[in-house]
């Protein structure tokens, strides 16, 4: 899988737990420390969508998940993003020429 796909992860923390949750993708995990949890998810993440390209289902489970594909020029390989992430913008910079 060439692609990149960029999604939202929400933290909660627990008594004796931490829960990392993607919510695009319905899948949560677990650790013992925020970095466990969002490791755990990235993983689980990992494992999920490569089992969904494997079965050729890769681009419309992300479609249905409310997920766009962006090849804006520049992008080797293209970046799924989530809808529930808001792109990085670049500084509004005012270049002018003498």
């Amino acid at each position: 899988m060439k692609d990149r796909v960029i999604y939202r992860i929400e933290e909660s923390r627990y008594v004796d737990a931490c829960q990392a949750v993607c919510p695009e993708l319905l899948i949560t995990a677990f650790g013992d420390t925020p970095e466990d949890a969002r490791n755990a998810l990235r993983q689980q993440v990992a494992e999920y969508l490569e089992d969904c390209d494997n079965l050729g289902a890769l681009d419309e489970t992300l479609i249905e998940a409310g997920f766009y594909f962006d090849s804006s020029p520049g992008k080797d390989d293209g970046v799924w993003m989530s809808s529930e992430v808001k792109p990085v913008e670049g500084p509004d910079i005012d270049l002018r020429f003498i």
